[in-house]
């Protein structure tokens, strides 16, 4: 499902140099969390899956897209994955269940199937009291649950998230991962960028990002 061969990422002209011989191979269904210290490259790791940047050498493919060069429909391509970031990225003047709704606009779906999906999403993470809020009025927790049912939304084969956990309670941890194992059951692909050890510890797989490259922990 996600393969990446030589990943190098540098900056400032190759002066600063934040990923190095990267490697990285998830299989369908796998779950991998990468932890690191801040600063260590991991979030820039999950924008170059995500073509959210370009990698200064190596190669990288997801879900069968080619993303070591630029892609033609990168618009297209990010439908087709789930993007959790890492400050939620929710627009304030929009309930939450629009805000969920968002990531369905240019698909099949008519707008009753958005709207009853982003409803079915929330309820699913508990948040089924909160579909008419706007950010402003969530807690941090709960935007980063809304966040979640966004990048869940078109029932993407892979979900890359950064820290989607970072604002949540033992409860609300319990309830994202309860949906999770149940897509992950039906195919879901994660790579989640965690601190938190407790979550790192529920993946299938644990890697560290230490001074640009990447290892088992």
């Amino acid at each position: 499902m996600i393969e990446a061969v030589g990943l190098r990422k540098t900056y400032d002209h190759g002066r600063v140099e934040v990923l190095r011989d990267v490697h990285l191979t998830v299989e369908p269904g796998e779950f991998v969390a990468i932890s690191g210290a801040s600063g260590s490259g991991k979030s820039t790791l999950l924008h170059l899956l995500a073509a959210l940047d370009r990698p200064t050498a190596g190669t990288v493919r997801v879900n069968g897209h080619d993303l070591s060069g630029r892609v033609h429909d990168v618009n297209g391509y990010r439908r087709r994955i789930g993007l959790v970031f890492q400050l939620h990225n929710l627009l304030p003047h929009l309930a939450a269940a629009r805000n969920v709704e968002l990531a369905m606009f240019g698909t099949h779906h008519s707008p009753s199937e958005r709207a009853q999906r982003a409803v079915a999403l929330l309820d699913d993470l508990q948040l089924g009291y909160a579909v008419h809020r706007s950010p402003a009025r969530l807690s941090g927790g709960e935007r980063q649950r809304v966040a979640i049912a966004r990048a869940l939304a078109n029932e993407p084969k892979v979900l890359l998230a950064d820290e989607p956990t970072g604002s949540l309670d033992a409860g609300s941890i319990e309830v994202v991962f309860e949906l999770f194992d149940s897509l992950r059951a039906k195919g879901l692909t994660i790579v989640m960028v965690t601190h938190d050890s407790a979550v790192a510890a529920r993946a299938d797989r644990q890697l560290t990002l230490n001074q640009g490259t990447l290892a088992r922990t």
